[in-house]
């Protein structure tokens, strides 16, 4: 059953190809090895071989130049900088320092999350490529982001610290007007994230797969349009220079951001932007402020953010929703057909639409900052409350096609699959002092012994403004099947309120 819904990179140098095409240094534990000895020997063996080439013998030398070669004077490079604002905004950049990456990478591979740093490059007076000095000030970032030749890649496949490649890709075709490179495209970058991270395309149970700052903005998409505006938005420029300007992005394979869990109890502390309401124009929630992100669990991904809500925002949701509550119902599988909600659940819920209540309003643009995903991906606000005793046996938020082939209803919303429940961000109202705890049985790799069981895996206590966010898809986009979740009886002379919102893997029509 499923709750029911209402409706550091170093600066490895390869030699540019007259043709555009990109090239691939290899890179051993982070750093490339300058002996010229065992190249020497290999050139040797291939030459006596009879198969030792001219662009073998170009390879040589243009490593043995490398080596010799001495990065241009600063202010050379920068001797030419003007200052040109561009008509936008271009995200902060996040240099891939050993610190930053350590915020991104983990020690086991996760499916679908990938990690590339990006390094614009130069041809220096030598004819070398060379990665340009990171930038001091705006008047160099621009002046980068309008000469640069070609960008160095730094791959962390499924942000696994190990192994690391590295790809040079260079700039477009000569333009046949005095030698000068085109800017390389977005179409040319994209086909190069394909092969390198092994990206799937759009299918029929496959979402888009996207690209995002390290602060989770989103970037571009697999499949959004590229406009023909030379310099405008969503222009191929518009996007390689927010790409170059960001200095590490992310990829994931399922479209949507999550918040990488690197290990658990590791902390991160972002930025909630402040509430910005269409309507009229104006802002509320108190402007931006910073919140910390802890992760309870890695697999299922489970994060904890304390004070995400106001004491006065608790009870103002448990007031609103309590004269609506009614015994919670479930969306019953093919083979729970003719049961009742309460062989599983025995708590009261409703659900609140936040049309014109300003509070609600602010909480859906808060969450959605939080998540770092849009606003129209969730559903109205369920609103739970728990007496003495009242649970909620284990069970997932996805819809599993599987187990509603009958139901054309549900087929209909996820697609057959494609589109599904994402991640639930959970809101505890009050705190309990005996039970009430939400438990994941199969957290770190446990099995439960039955749905009702609370004795055993991750068990997390409520507490009042605490909000937890776990995810029923990975990065892949894939059904997590330990997302597996429960709510445990809750003790005597306790009462448990909580409120969850559901966001799903694309737009939706609950949330306008």
């Amino acid at each position: 059953m499923v709750a029911k819904t209402k409706k550091s990179a170093s600066s490895a140098k390869e030699e540019v190809p007259n043709n555009g095409t990109s090239s691939k240094v290899k890179k051993s534990c982070g750093v490339h090895k300058t002996s010229l000895l065992p190249s020497l020997v290999m050139a040797v063996i291939a030459f006596i071989a009879g198969i030792l080439t001219p662009p073998s013998l170009d390879t040589l030398n243009h490593r043995r130049t490398q080596k010799e070669g001495v990065i241009d004077d600063r202010s050379s490079i920068y001797s030419s900088s003007s200052y040109v604002p561009l008509p936008y905004n271009l995200p902060k950049y996040t240099p891939c320092t050993q610190s930053n990456l350590d915020d991104f990478l983990h020690d086991e591979p996760v499916s679908g999350l990938h990690v590339v740093c990006i390094e614009p490059m130069y041809t220096n007076s030598d004819g070398i490529y060379q990665p340009y000095p990171q930038w001091t000030n705006e008047k160099e970032m621009y002046h980068i982001l309008n000469v640069y030749e070609g960008v160095l890649l730094t791959v962390y496949k499924h942000s696994h610290a190990t192994p690391i490649k590295e790809t040079l890709l260079v700039m477009g075709k000569e333009d046949g007007d005095g030698g000068k490179r085109l800017p390389v495209e977005w179409s040319k970058m994209k086909e190069l994230l394909y092969e390198e991270l092994g990206l799937v395309r759009e299918g029929k149970l496959q979402q888009p797969w996207a690209v995002f700052t390290p602060s989770g903005k989103r970037l571009i998409g697999e499949r959004d349009e590229v406009t023909t505006d030379d310099d405008g938005v969503g222009s191929s420029k518009h996007i390689m220079r927010s790409i170059v300007a960001s200095g590490m992005i992310v990829a994931v394979q399922g479209g949507n951001w999550l918040w990488p869990g690197v290990r658990e109890g590791f902390q991160r502390t972002i930025e909630l932007a402040p509430i910005q309401h269409e309507s009229d124009n104006t802002v509320s929630g108190g402007g931006s402020r910073n919140v910390t992100i802890e992760t309870l669990s890695l697999k299922p991904l489970v994060l904890s953010i304390k004070g995400f809500l106001s004491e006065e925002e608790c009870d103002y949701i448990a007031k609103k929703a309590e004269p609506s509550l009614q015994y919670s119902g479930v969306s019953l599988k093919d083979a729970d057909k003719g049961k009742a909600a309460s062989n599983w659940r025995t708590s009261q819920s409703t659900f609140l639409s936040a049309h014109d209540d300003s509070v609600l309003i602010d909480i859906e643009y808060r969450t959605a900052s939080l998540t770092r995903v849009p606003r129209n991906h969730q559903e109205y606000a369920q609103v739970l409350r728990y007496g003495h005793t009242e649970k909620y046996d284990a069970h997932h938020d996805y819809f599993d096609p599987a187990s509603y082939r009958s139901d054309p209803n549900t087929m209909a919303l996820i697609e057959h699959g494609k589109r599904n429940r994402f991640a639930t961000v959970f809101w505890y109202l009050t705190s309990v002092d005996d039970g009430g705890h939400t438990i994941f049985p199969r957290a770190g790799g446990q099995r439960e012994i039955s749905f009702s069981d609370c004795s055993i895996g991750l068990k997390v206590k409520p507490q009042k403004g605490k909000v937890i966010i776990f995810y029923s898809l990975d990065a892949s986009g894939a059904r997590d099947d330990s997302s597996l979740h429960g709510a445990c009886p809750v003790g005597e002379g306790n009462i448990k309120w909580a409120a969850n919102k559901w966001i799903w893997n694309a737009p939706m029509n609950y949330v306008r």
